[in-house]
């Protein structure tokens, strides 16, 4: 029977740890299909809907075959465009960007300097969104492509150098500095005179993340019907150099049809009915592209359908290092063709920006757009968002008390463990009482198990079982653990919606949001050893000192394998809190006599036959 519960205590310890893997997979399942009626259905040829098939017939025949590129003799340009928040460089060759750096990230604390996590602290690389492997590819993939189905045509057009207007200058590359409160509209712009004209036009405003685009695409006198607009490939800080269960790779993110919907690039280019591509039926409110605190979102005004992804799978050698099998991700986005403006955001998925935004875009849009779906708050998102949101702003509060993220975690962490005192102090007595118990227990199961079912004793021995179980219940001594981990989870979460934990420093810690980018992590290992410690003083429901031993060693070392490329912060919570941990349970201990638990059980009378 003892290993019996040896057994059973594993598999409850395992199965508590394992919540963290189940509530929060690295990638969700593959080649997944949402039901219509929860969220739009990927197909790989999905059918025109009843809404697009009337706009077509109240267009006339549109012939791509004769169709022609309009032509330009516009010289090259490149042209800058810098505001406080970020940098913005255009190719006039394709009008498309080339570059696009976020500077600061502008929270509630302030306007901070962001960087990309690659490179030492003392020289700082900016953070790039748009992925230098795209623009490798011959041609080329970066944001703000347009694609209309015409293979040829979209070549020549993106291979095109367009004519630019709203700039002083007629020639040569040009630097546009924008200040608080500036706006400024650039267009970029193809036509032969013949009624072939592509014009595609950029709202910049200093002050957002948000940019507008416009396009009028004209072929032959027609409006194209169908037009997508590209947003990627793989947009997010271009410097991590690997991707794991703690930093998320790009991935596809939309609000399509009824919710939002996720998945990974791996998920698209394993997509059994057609690789590398995913067709996304229902209408688009937002679609786009994004990592862990990273994205790029574009939102049509109109409502349009016909959202698909796409990916190429390449190997990533970080400095000639061990490989990595990435993707790039690209979203196409179905827009207006016809001089219909479309948002979008690219910026930090920060909570407070996101509400902003989506509050902006929300009364441009005349429809509600929650951009706060960009974070993944999990499969339990109906409690941890809750959480983690209150959660974040507690650690902001006590941030502006101590001017530090790292004792933010800390004085919460305190605060959370004192307010759960009652239910430890609770847990322990059970703890103990269970193990009083157990001598009885176990005397009583090799009674009932010796005999038979007409013996008149054995229901009474089966009421008394039942009864110890109920007085010494192990499971009670869980419930704190239980109680706590929804608060792990959630300050997780609250870590990753929140940019001001990115790159927050703390003692020997540089990122706060990272593991620690040294050899040896020292906070996962001090974790380890406290936990080792704290178990080996909390009560335990058996006094068999081999399930003890695999519960004092065993979990602690378990949770050193899950935490070990956990973000810093995170650890610190697991480190205060088991330090905080020790100490109540010190007190309990010392303040709990034998007395109030009553004397210890009475041995049992021999059977009769």
């Amino acid at each position: 029977m003892q290993q019996k519960r040896l057994i059973i205590a594993l598999v409850l310890s395992s199965a508590i740890l394992f919540l963290w893997s189940y509530f929060y997979p690295g990638k969700p399942p593959e080649n997944p299909q949402p039901t219509p009626a929860a969220s739009p259905t990927a197909t790989a040829t999905p059918a025109p809907t009843q809404s697009a098939q009337n706009n077509q017939s109240q267009q006339p025949p549109y012939n791509q075959s004769s169709a022609t590129v309009p032509q330009s003799n516009a010289p090259r340009r490149v042209l800058t465009i810098r505001t406080p928040l970020y940098d913005i460089k255009f190719d006039s060759q394709g009008a498309e960007p080339i570059s696009w750096i976020i500077k600061k990230n502008k929270s509630k604390e302030g306007e901070k300097e962001i960087f990309s996590v690659a490179g030492p602290s003392k020289d700082r690389i900016p953070l790039e969104l748009i992925s230098p492997e795209g623009l490798k590819r011959q041609p080329r993939q970066v944001p703000l492509q347009i694609h209309t189905g015409d293979v040829a045509f979209d070549a020549a057009i993106a291979a095109a150098t367009y004519k630019v207007e709203g700039v002083d200058s007629a020639t040569g590359d040009v630097e546009i500095d924008l200040s608080a409160g500036q706006k400024k509209e650039i267009s970029f712009l193809l036509d032969d005179g013949n009624g072939s004209q592509i014009k595609k036009t950029i709202y910049v405003d200093a002050d957002s993340y948000t940019a507008g685009i416009s396009l009028l695409l004209q072929r032959n006198g027609q409006v194209v019907p169908q037009a997508k607009l590209s947003v990627g490939p793989s947009i997010g800080d271009q410097g991590i150099g690997h991707h794991s269960f703690y930093s998320v790779a790009p991935e596809a993110v939309s609000f399509v049809g009824t919710g939002v919907v996720r998945h990974t690039a791996d998920a698209i280019n394993r997509n059994k009915n057609s690789p590398d591509h995913l067709n996304l039926n229902g209408p688009v409110n937002w679609a786009g592209v994004a990592d862990t605190y990273f994205a790029m979102v574009a939102m049509p005004l109109r409502s349009t359908e016909g959202l698909e992804y796409r990916t190429i799978a390449y190997e990533y050698k970080p400095n000639g290092g061990t490989g990595e099998k990435r993707y790039l991700i690209t979203g196409l986005v179905p827009v207006p063709s016809d001089g219909g403006r479309t948002l979008v955001y690219a910026g930090p998925k920060d909570h407070y920006l996101l509400e902003d935004a989506s509050r902006e875009i929300t009364s441009v849009a005349q429809r509600q757009v929650d951009l706060d779906g960009l974070i993944d708050y999990g499969y339990l998102s109906t409690v941890s968002r809750p959480i983690a949101v209150p959660i974040l702003k507690a650690i902001s509060f006590l941030y502006r008390l101590t001017s530090s993220y790292g004792l933010a975690i800390i004085l919460f962490t305190i605060v959370i463990y004192s307010l759960f005192f009652p239910l430890k102090w609770r847990s322990s007595k059970s703890m103990k009482k269970a193990q009083k118990l157990a001598p009885k227990m176990k005397e009583l199961q090799e009674k009932i198990k010796g005999m038979k079912q007409n013996d008149p004793r054995l229901k009474e021995l089966q009421v008394e079982q039942l009864r110890l179980m109920k007085e010494g219940n192990p499971l009670g001594g869980c419930l704190p653990l239980l109680i706590q981990m929804p608060f792990l989870f959630a300050l997780y979460r609250a870590i990753t919606i929140s940019l001001d934990f990115r790159q927050a420093s703390f003692l020997w810690i540089p990122d706060l949001s990272a593991p620690e980018p040294y050899l040896i992590h020292v906070l996962p290992i001090l974790m380890t050893g406290t936990m080792v410690v704290l178990q080996l003083v909390t009560p335990a429901p058996s006094a068999d000192p081999l399930q003890r031993k695999m519960m004092a060693i065993g979990m602690p070392l378990f949770m050193l394998y899950i935490l070990w490329s956990a973000p810093s912060g995170l650890v610190l919570y697991w480190l205060v809190g088991n330090i905080v941990g020790f100490t109540q349970q010190f007190l309990i201990n010392r303040w709990t006599t034998t007395d109030e638990d009553g004397p210890a059980p009475k041995k049992l009378k021999p059977a009769t036959s």
